[in-house]
């Protein structure tokens, strides 16, 4: 590992020196080769790479996460780790019903609590319902960077379906909040679910995470050819 200079070429003919930290010497070494092959500066590939990830970011403003969590204690030890680390960069929300534990322990550690009461009776029409929370958020959140760790999808999915919980993450995207939504799922519940009804869960979230007493372990799921079997 190593740290070293890029000097970027900004559009109005001056230049920016960039100082990065902890480059990959290798990807370092490969960055130069490819540089030199294509005849073009190594800054113009690294500032290509910066322009397309901002522009995808702009694009999805808001990222969906999948938590699979085994007990209440595996569920409590990452809220405390979430809330440490983003307490002071980003606003905070829970939504869900007030009786879930994880409901009560965020808003004891300060989360703010954008369900709309009555959550009961709301939920029995959990599109329009979901929408008027979500405008909440959006609302309280004042275009903050916003992490939200919603129990209502999970909850939708026990008492209404997996379709209508994924239409709901639909909803929230078109709310444009931005930020992080995790959305934790009580694996002992899952059972309920059959193997197709998981599926559309994961491919909702842009990354699943299972939780395991204090260890947070991320699923990668990717569709391959048959072929690739015998590789």
């Amino acid at each position: 590992m190593q740290a070293f200079y890029i000097v970027v070429c900004l559009s109005f003919g001056m230049a920016k020196v960039l100082y990065v930290r902890g480059f990959n010497d290798k990807l370092h070494e490969e960055l130069d080769d490819q540089a030199r092959k294509e005849g073009i500066p190594a800054a113009s590939i690294l500032e290509n790479a910066f322009e397309e990830w901002l522009k995808n970011k702009q694009s999805l403003p808001t990222r969906h996460f999948l938590v699979l969590y085994a007990d209440d204690q595996s569920l409590q030890n990452f809220m405390k780790k979430v809330t440490e680390l983003n307490e002071d960069d980003w606003f905070n929300v829970t939504i869900g019903p007030e009786s879930h534990a994880g409901v009560k322990y965020l808003k004891k550690h300060g989360w703010y609590d954008a369900t709309i009461s009555p959550y009961a009776q709301g939920i029995k029409n959990p599109e329009k319902y979901s929408s008027k929370v979500f405008d909440n958020v959006r609302k309280v959140s004042a275009n903050k960077q916003t992490c939200v760790i919603g129990f209502i999808t999970e909850d939708i999915a026990h008492h209404h379906s997996v379709e209508k919980a994924s239409k709901i993450e639909g909803i929230y995207d078109s709310k444009n909040v931005g930020g992080i939504m995790f959305c934790p799922y009580d694996m002992r519940k899952i059972s309920n679910f059959n193997f197709i009804n998981m599926f559309e869960i994961f491919e909702k979230h842009e990354r699943i995470f299972v939780l395991k007493n204090n260890e947070i372990n991320e699923i990668n799921i990717n569709k391959i050819n048959c072929a690739k079997l015998f590789l």
